[in-house]
C-alpha cells in the first residue's frame, strides 16, 4: 500500500517515485516519474498550471495491484477526473465495498478535511486517467482573475453544506471530455510547450466537466477537422517559437516552417491549446520570462529583450494580466518570502583527485558558506560528485558558478534548479555513500542512513555516473528530509 499525503503536487510525485524505484525528473511547474522496472512501466505526470490549479495524469501498466491511501488535507480540494484507459476502484472510510469507475467515465470527488479514501489501480491494465486537482485556497490567492472566476463556478455548482462531504459523482461517458483528457494524458513533455499543451486541454476538460454535471446528460462528441499528421506537426509550434524566442516571429513564419497553412495552423492551435495563435505566442513568452526569473539574476529589461519584447510597459501589461501580478512583484515575492533556491548537480572528478582534496573542499564549504546563509551535501562515490547547494538565489547561483570553473571536476550536469519553501540541511554535511548501497547523510541536524542498495548494487563504474541514479539518489534524501520536517 502507498500511504500517500496530501501536500504540494511535487511532493506527492516524489512519493510515487521513491515507492516505485522511478526516475522523477522535475521542470518549472511540471515533473515526470517514469518506470520500466519489476512494478510496472509508464508515466505519472504533473502540470501545476498555476497555485491550485494541477493536472495529474497516469498511463501506466502495473506488475501488482496499487492500492493508495490518500490522506486528505484540510484545504478541501476538488479533484475532476477522467478514464480514458482502464478503470479504478474508489470509497470512503465509512463504505465496505470499492465503486468502480469504468473506462470513459468522469468523475467528481470532494474530500472531506483530515480523513482519508482508498484507491486501487488493477495490475496488468494499461490505465490512463487525467486528474485535475482544484484548491480553492490557493487558487483564490493567485489573485488571476479568470481562475477567480473559474472558483466561482465551483462555488456555484458544488454549494453543499459541510455535512455532505465526502462527495462523489460518477458521470456518463462523455466523448468531449475524452478528446481533452486523451491529449493530457498522451501529452509526454514537462517543458513550456508540453505545459502549455496541457493548459489548454485542462481548462477546455473542466468547462466540459462542469457542464457535464449541471445537465448530467450526454455532450455531442467532439472532433478536430485536422488529420492526426497535421496536429502533430502543429505541436511543434513551441519548440519554433523557443528557438527564436528573441526575434519577431508571425504565423506566416511558423506555418512555412512546419509546411502547413496559416489557416490550418490557426485551427490547430485551437483546437490544441484553447488559445488563438497569438495568445499561444504570447504565453510561450511569458512562461520563458518566468523560468528565467527563477533561474537567473537578469533584470527584468534584460529578460523584456531576451523574449522577445522591445516595451518594457508592454511586457509589464501582459504579464500583469496573464499572472494577476507585475514582472517586478512577481519577482520580488519570492525575495520577500525569504525562499529558498536549490540547485543539485552531479560532475565527473579528474583521474588525480584524492581523498585530501575532497576532505579540502568540505572544510571550504564549511567555512565559507554559513556566512552566505548557504547549507547543502555532498556525496563523493567512485569518482562522482553529487551536491546539493540551497540557500539564497543570489549566493547559490555565484557559489554555482565558481563550482563550474573548478578544474577538478567535468561533465556537470544540473539534475534541478529552482526555489523551494524549507531547509533540509541546517548544516553543511559530507554524505558517505558504501559500495554496499548504505547513504548516511546530515539532514536537520541528524544523521540518518539511508538503503540505497537497490540502486547501486548492480552498477558497474560506467554506469554509476547516470543522470538517472543521481535524480533517484536525491528524491530519497527529500523525502526522507520532509518527513523529519513533519
Amino acid at each position: 500500500m502507498l500511504k500517500l499525503r496530501e501536500d504540494n503536487p511535487l511532493d506527492m510525485l516524489r512519493q510515487f517515485s521513491v515507492h516505485f524505484d522511478g526516475d522523477l525528473i522535475e521542470h518549472l511547474g511540471a515533473a515526470k516519474m517514469s518506470i520500466d522496472n519489476n512494478h510496472g512501466k509508464g508515466y505519472v505526470s504533473l502540470y501545476e498550471l498555476i497555485p491550485g490549479l494541477t493536472a495529474w495524469t497516469y498511463n501506466i501498466e502495473l506488475a501488482e495491484d496499487l492500492v493508495i491511501n490518500m490522506e486528505f488535507s484540510k484545504d478541501k480540494p476538488f479533484y475532476f477526473g477522467y478514464n480514458v484507459s482502464g478503470c479504478q476502484l474508489q470509497k470512503f472510510p465509512h463504505e465496505s465495498k470499492h465503486k468502480k469507475i469504468r473506462q470513459g467515465q468522469n468523475f467528481i470527488i470532494i474530500s472531506e478535511p483530515n480523513t482519508s479514501t482508498e484507491f486501487i489501480i488493477p495490475k496488468n491494465v494499461l490505465y490512463k486517467c487525467c486528474y485535475i486537482i482544484i484548491n480553492s485556497r490557493l487558487l483564490l490567492e493567485s489573485n488571476i482573475q479568470s481562475k477567480i472566476k473559474l472558483l466561482h463556478d465551483l462555488e456555484e455548482n458544488f454549494n453543499f453544506a459541510e455535512d455532505e462531504r465526502p462527495y462523489r459523482y460518477f458521470g456518463d461517458i462523455d466523448a468531449r471530455i475524452g478528446t481533452y483528457a486523451s491529449i493530457i494524458v498522451e501529452n509526454k513533455r514537462t517543458d513550456i510547450v508540453g505545459r502549455l499543451i496541457t493548459e489548454g486541454s485542462v481548462l477546455r476538460m473542466l468547462g466540459s466537466q462542469i457542464e457535464a454535471h449541471q445537465h448530467d446528460c450526454n455532450t455531442e462528441n467532439y472532433r478536430p477537422t485536422l488529420t492526426k499528421s497535421e496536429l502533430s506537426r502543429i505541436t511543434g509550434t513551441g519548440d519554433h517559437v523557443l528557438e527564436h524566442i528573441s526575434e519577431k516571429i508571425t504565423i506566416d513564419d511558423i506555418g512555412r516552417h512546419l509546411r502547413i497553412s496559416p489557416k490550418k495552423l490557426q485551427a490547430g492551435i485551437r483546437f490544441l491549446y484553447g488559445y488563438s495563435a497569438n495568445e499561444y505566442l504570447t504565453k510561450i513568452r511569458l512562461e520563458h520570462s518566468r523560468e528565467l526569473m527563477h533561474s537567473t539574476e537578469m533584470n527584468i529589461s534584460e529578460i523584456c529583450f531576451a523574449v522577445g519584447y522591445q516595451s518594457k510597459s508592454y511586457f509589464s501589461k501582459i504579464f500583469s494580466d496573464t499572472f494577476g501580478t507585475s514582472p517586478s512583484t512577481y519577482r520580488k515575492k519570492y525575495e520577500d518570502a525569504n525562499l529558498l533556491f536549490d540547485i543539485s548537480y552531479r560532475s565527473l572528478a579528474i583521474d588525480t583527485i584524492s581523498g585530501t582534496d575532497v576532505d579540502e573542499i568540505i572544510s571550504l564549504a564549511r567555512l565559507k558558506n554559513p556566512q552566505f546563509e548557504i547549507t547543502g551535501s555532498i556525496i563523493f562515490h567512485r569518482n562522482i560528485f553529487f551536491q546539493i547547494i540551497e540557500g539564497p538565489k543570489k549566493h547559490v547561483l555565484a557559489l554555482f558558478d565558481n563550482i563550474c570553473k573548478d578544474t577538478r571536476h567535468k561533465n556537470i550536469q544540473v539534475m534541478w534548479k529552482g526555489f523551494k519553501i524549507r531547509r533540509e540541511f541546517d548544516d553543511w554535511a559530507l554524505a558517505t555513500l558504501g559500495d554496499e548501497g548504505e547513504l548516511e547523510v546530515q539532514i536537520q541536524g541528524n544523521t540518518k542512513n539511508l538503503e540505497l542498495g537497490n540502486l547501486l548494487g548492480e552498477l558497474d563504474n560506467s554506469a554509476i555516473d547516470s543522470e538517472n541514479l543521481w535524480r533517484k539518489v536525491r528524491n530519497i534524501i527529500k523525502v526522507n528530509a520532509n518527513d523529519s520536517a513533519a
